[in-house]
């Protein structure tokens, strides 16, 4: 009689208990698989339109808080621009606007979220903008054009609660829960899947990498024969290489879960941060990856080479390197002597500094220059490269030659890894 009135009192607040599960389990939403420690996430039932707050601690995964919500006028999950429904998944919330940058229907804050996200794409799904925000008039059930209002005090609270790019907007129909050990379970099963896939990534073939994901997916894999050369030169130097999540959020939904994690490169005592990497993988006894991003690229390396392999690249001691960065040098000679300015102002970092000038004036006096003469011709030769802590330095006889100039001497030159590139950090020049 007891678990009969404690099944009923639990539906009642709106969280659908799995057949099966006694009175005295702890319950959670099956969406919440395992959460980083000191995060929140936010599940939004529709059905009761309810917007329920998940926080982690120590202790475990609870309950923090219960607001009502507004979703969409339009019932079932959006499909569409201009459908007026509301989407249903896992997804992440990606910035955030105060009012002063707001329309006043979106009251006092609103977080973008990232939907259409990868799968609702390669489902031909439609739309954007789907926000969570307050609103400056009375809440009303369903009222929305498809984004998640609250109330003002509300959506204040939890802009207090909220991790940009990294804390779950989880929008279902209604919430189904389930115990604490079969949550367990699935956490212990996808997270050594995780274990295995690193594994695989830092110290398994192509073929062995490739078995994680679904026939039907095939991942961007143009990187792996630059990173297993990477791999192999680190080995012949007794480096040991491995890949490292951290932080690790696994949320599911409808049979697919999504997984959002730190990862890092670690090569002996260096570790570098390569981003954040997100996974959806199809749940089943054997799962398999259909979906794979870095949702935010780490800083450094957010433009240019797949960032595992811009990392291995700082950290990995190559003396194909050496070869590498002496093209670079003669690229930005050919684009000089071209006077092709602008292939030869991207050869130099934001922050170069020389002469007292930085990139912009720099780059200025040199087209300058360019404007003035019917030809330029330098080229280097003698190069002597030598492998700094942050970089290399570069060192070679300079020789130029223009319709009204000529001269010689040696150039030195500093360069960074910036974005999977070869960047000119400083130049200095020495006439003879």
């Amino acid at each position: 009689m007891r678990e009969s009135l404690f099944f009923v009192l639990f539906c009642l607040s709106g969280l659908v208990i799995a057949p099966g599960l006694l009175a005295n389990e702890q319950f959670l939403p099956e969406a919440l698989i395992m959460m980083p420690e000191n995060e929140h996430a936010v599940i939004v039932e529709k059905q009761t339109q309810k917007l329920y707050v998940y926080s982690v601690s120590r202790d475990g995964i609870a309950l923090s808080y219960k607001f009502d919500c507004s979703t969409g006028e339009a019932a079932g999950p959006k499909t569409k621009a201009g459908d007026k429904k509301t989407p249903e998944g896992v997804y992440f919330l990606k910035d955030e606007y105060e009012d002063r940058y707001l329309t006043p229907v979106y009251g006092k804050k609103a977080f973008p979220s990232d939907y259409p996200n990868l799968l609702d794409l390669r489902q031909g799904k439609q739309g954007s903008a789907i926000w969570i925000h307050g609103t400056d008039k009375p809440l009303k059930p369903m009222d929305s054009n498809g984004c998640v209002a609250l109330e003002n005090k509300n959506i204040m609270t939890l802009s207090k609660l909220v991790n940009l790019d990294a804390t779950p907007l989880i929008i279902v129909e209604t919430i189904q829960s389930k115990g604490q050990e079969e949550l367990k379970a699935r956490e212990k099963q996808i997270t050594g899947f995780l274990t295995q896939w690193v594994e695989a990534m830092g110290h398994g073939s192509y073929h062995q990498y490739l078995s994680f994901y679904a026939d039907d997916y095939v991942p961007d894999i143009s990187w792996w024969e630059t990173w297993l050369s990477m791999r192999k030169t680190g080995i012949k130097k007794n480096q040991r290489f491995k890949v490292e999540l951290k932080n690790t959020g696994i949320y599911a939904h409808e049979g697919v879960i999504v997984v959002l994690m730190d990862m890092y490169l670690a090569v002996d005592r260096e570790s570098r941060f390569l981003g954040k990497r997100q996974l959806f993988i199809r749940a089943s006894e054997k799962p398999v990856i259909v979906g794979d991003l870095f949702q935010k690229r780490a800083k450094a390396y957010a433009s240019g080479e797949v960032p595992l392999v811009a990392a291995a690249r700082e950290l990995v001691m190559d003396d194909s390197m050496d070869i590498a960065v002496v093209e670079t040098v003669e690229q930005w000679l050919a684009a000089w002597s071209a006077k092709d300015m602008a292939e030869y102002a991207a050869f130099y970092a934001n922050d170069f500094y020389s002469d007292g000038l930085g990139k912009n004036a720099w780059v200025r006096r040199k087209k300058q220059l360019a404007k003035r003469y019917d030809y330029i011709s330098v080229t280097g030769k003698d190069y002597k490269v030598i492998q700094k802590k942050d970089g290399y330095e570069v060192s070679f006889l300079q020789l130029y030659e223009s319709s009204g100039f000529s001269t010689k001497g040696r150039k030195r030159l500093k360069l960074v890894r910036k974005g999977g590139l070869w960047k000119i950090y400083r130049e200095n020049w020495k006439g003879k």
